[in-house]
């Protein structure tokens, strides 16, 4: 483990951590430490030991073995209170806001109680907004504190829970995955008040599975894998390619290793005609190929997650589709299924499977009468099914039998792939694939789409992420303002870039493409 003792004791953290839930080791031998005025990131796959090393440090949970120390010292936490009396803070991934209610009181809600009257004992909401107006100046955040959260775009509202955890001015602040719902521009948004946060001195704790970001902002860098510390280093001497390899122990070698190099030219699959993302957009039209991945990015809101939701039926399609040569209407998902479209949402959790519910009976929920007979579901057959594809898949769970929402992100995607393949859906629509997966369960994922598109099946993607595009799809449409202004390969990209930016990287010219779009409409 290239990892050694700090050569200052300024600082938090904890040392030799040791922890295991029911004699299963989660972390062993873990060290780690925030100095001021650093970035520290913390990347690993799910499962890594992340979320337990965030619960001991912000005193949510007591490790089995292991020193926790502030400044030299040592310390111990009972509470999470007693982290924040020592100058810690936290932003969790998830949003904790309460919509109606606006920014001041939001941001006094969690973390301080509000000052009140002298005579009443009521909320004091002159003084309350009086020094959440102080609080987003010193941050340079320009909200204003009277407004409704409910108003606020994604990022502003990052912006809110952050100011929260700087209420009480804690020394160091823990960021677990602060970027991971939010567009490109939001994400930028939230690491340039990171970087003032660490000018005025705050050392920042940055989770993300975003390797790009972790690299843009962090100043060193631990990579957790198997509950273990594998590296500690310099950011400056690592790359994207290098992380995700130490973090996946080489599989991001082999995601390299299948890019597709596909010809197009092969029979038609999907043709869209008319499709109008909404009222007062242009109509578009397009062709994806048997056996071709086809992406659609662009800005959040752009069109992308339109087109793909209105394929899946989840919005009533505005305009026409034949897949494989036959025509239908396209209302709901049940429509969808019957022209064969299989549709996985970004949203698992709500609308893509029932959580509650086992495996086994996730996976048979869109083909339900094929395990049936006489109307009678048959568990041995069932079961059967999706032990086959837990292991074809190589679904992490105990059992089929067990709830999908005891399983990671990763295997809850894989889950949505297998019960679209057990139904024969001929295409796939799908939303942000690999949304809040870790690296190594994206390659994952990536590989089963590429296999389902080798055996001939058509797979129609909308994300955000450009890297994921470039590294998993065969032709990419630019979204804007509801309109396909292109479409492109990576080999165009690449011969682009070279033109237009002296480079050889399409992934840059595919953000330039983005930007440019932006600016245009701007």
């Amino acid at each position: 483990m290239n990892q050694t003792t700090s050569e200052t004791t300024s600082g938090y953290g904890i040392e030799r951590c040791y922890h295991d839930y029911t004699g299963v080791p989660v972390l062993t031998d873990v060290s780690f430490r925030l100095g001021p005025g650093e970035v520290h990131g913390l990347v690993g796959e799910n499962g890594s030991g992340k979320s337990t090393l965030i619960k001991i440090l912000t005193g949510a949970l007591s490790p089995r073995l292991g020193t926790i120390t502030m400044d030299g010292e040592v310390v111990r936490l009972s509470t999470p209170k007693d982290a924040q009396a020592l100058g810690l803070g936290v932003v969790y991934q998830d949003y904790h806001l309460f919509p109606e209610l606006t920014v001041a009181q939001n941001i006094f809600g969690v973390n301080a109680p509000p000052p009140r009257r002298r005579w009443t004992r009521t909320m004091d909401r002159t003084a309350v907004e009086r020094t959440v107006e102080g609080l987003l100046d010193e941050l340079q955040i320009e909200i204003p504190s009277t407004k409704p959260v409910h108003a606020l775009g994604p990022a502003e509202r990052k912006f809110v829970e952050i100011a929260s955890a700087m209420l009480l001015h804690p020394r160091f602040l823990i960021l677990d995955e602060p970027t991971a719902s939010l567009a490109p521009s939001a994400a930028h948004a939230v690491l340039d008040l990171l970087d003032r946060l660490r000018e005025q001195g705050v050392g920042l704790a940055f989770v993300s599975h975003r390797l790009d970001e972790i690299i843009r902002i962090s100043d060193q860098v631990t990579v957790l894998r198997d509950g273990k510390a594998i590296t500690r280093m310099p950011t400056s001497e690592t790359d994207e390619g290098k992380l995700a390899d130490l973090i996946t122990g080489g599989m991001a070698e082999k995601e390299a290793a299948h890019r597709r190099d596909r010809k197009p030219g092969g029979e038609i699959a999907v043709r869209v005609s008319n499709l109008r993302c909404g009222p007062g957009r242009p109509p578009l039209d397009f062709e994806v190929e048997r056996g071709e991945i086809f992406g659609l990015t662009g800005l959040l809101g752009a069109g992308a997650e339109t087109i793909v939701r209105m394929l899946g039926g989840a919005t009533p399609l505005q305009g026409e589709i034949e897949v494989d040569g036959a025509g239908g209407k396209l209302r709901t998902p049940r429509h969808a299924s019957k022209l064969g479209i299989g549709f996985i949402p970004e949203d698992r959790k709500g609308t893509g499977l029932i959580r509650e519910q086992s495996i086994a009976l996730n996976v048979s929920l869109p083909s339900l009468p094929s395990v049936s007979r006489a109307g009678v579901l048959q568990k041995d057959a069932i079961h059967q099914r999706a032990e086959g594809y837990r292991e074809g898949l190589s679904i992490k769970a105990s059992s089929v039998d067990v709830p999908v929402w005891t399983l990671s992100g990763g295997n809850q995607q894989k889950v949505m792939l297998a019960k679209w393949l057990a139904s024969g859906a001929r295409v796939l629509a799908i939303e942000e694939p690999t949304h809040g997966v870790d690296v190594g369960a994206k390659l994952q994922v990536h590989d089963l789409l590429r296999q389902y598109a080798d055996a001939g099946g058509t797979v129609i993607v909308a994300s955000t992420d450009v890297s994921e595009v470039l590294d998993l799809c065969d032709r990419i449409g630019v979204m804007r303002h509801g309109a396909l202004s292109q479409i492109v390969s990576a080999d165009e990209l690449t011969k682009s870039a070279v033109t237009v930016l002296g480079t050889r990287d399409p992934e840059q010219m595919l953000e330039h493409l983005i930007e440019s779009e932006t600016v245009a409409a701007a």
